[in-house]
């Protein structure tokens, strides 16, 4: 009889000792998904900011553009303005130069006729000075204009160079926009079904979601678990409730917020 009563309690302690050891494995298993679902959801703020740093970087390369574009437009008006300006000059220019020439022309002749009357002391040395002075301002105010006309179409290719830049900024920022966008969108649990395992999410296929798609879902800004969808409609979803990555005792909810396990990049 004693040996039957020892043989109970080694029994006895046995069994306790192995449900102890049980208790503590499923513990630990049930910390290291705790903490496994935390790191994801450090990882996932990190990506946000580093979206929402690309996009801020995306918006200052675009107005550093808009401010070369603008300020070669002001180039090119400067360079259009002086150069209306020389051509009105030489234009007033040659017209003087027409004018000097027929007074010239008129004075050559009173020379002339004055050289018959007084004798040799009577020349043209100051005329032809003075003609070749308005040659030389005439050659002078053509080189400046040629100057101006070439810096005109430099300014002009350099604006055409910004206009193209501007647009494919334009275009990647539409686009980076769009993937945040996407990224920040958030969708609501609108039914639990936590007999059979799944939720339904009011959001589909029209809000991007594919059978691939990874789903986190939050409560109050805290991670609560994963979803992963199953069926796909326009506007709600299907998805089957990944228990391992909830906490022991949690639940879901109707109105726990759902958005994106990964942040889209394409």
């Amino acid at each position: 009889m004693k040996a039957l009563l020892h043989v109970l309690v080694i029994a006895i302690g046995g069994a306790g000792i192995f449900f102890s050891w049980q208790n503590n494995t499923k513990h630990k298993e049930q910390k290291d998904i705790y903490l496994a679902a935390v790191q994801d959801n450090v990882k996932l703020d990190a990506d946000i900011r580093k979206a929402e740093k690309e996009r801020a970087d995306e918006q200052a390369g675009l107005a550093t553009a808009k401010a070369d574009y603008d300020e070669q437009v002001a180039a090119l008006d400067a360079a259009v303005s002086t150069e209306k300006t020389m051509q009105r000059q030489l234009a007033e220019v040659e017209a003087t130069l027409e004018e000097q020439s027929a007074q010239m022309a008129n004075q050559k002749k009173l020379i002339d006729e004055a050289t018959k009357i007084l004798g040799p002391g009577v020349t043209l040395e100051n005329i032809d000075q003075k003609i070749a002075e308005i040659e030389a301002n005439k050659k002078d105010q053509t080189k400046k204009l040629e100057e101006l006309t070439t810096l005109a179409d430099g300014a002009t290719k350099d604006v055409a160079r910004n206009k193209t830049s501007i647009a494919d900024l334009s275009a990647r920022k539409a686009k980076r926009d769009e993937k945040i966008a996407r990224n920040g969108k958030e969708a609501v649990i609108t039914a639990v079904e936590a007999d059979w395992g799944f939720v339904v999410i009011g959001a589909g296929s029209n809000t991007g979601f594919t059978p691939q798609t990874k789903l986190l879902v939050k409560r109050d800004g805290v991670l609560v678990g994963r979803v992963n969808p199953t069926s796909i409609e326009p506007s709600q979803t299907i998805a089957e409730i990944d228990r391992t990555s909830m906490a022991l005792g949690a639940t879901l909810q109707v109105g726990d917020r759902v958005i994106l396990a990964v942040p889209a990049t394409q």
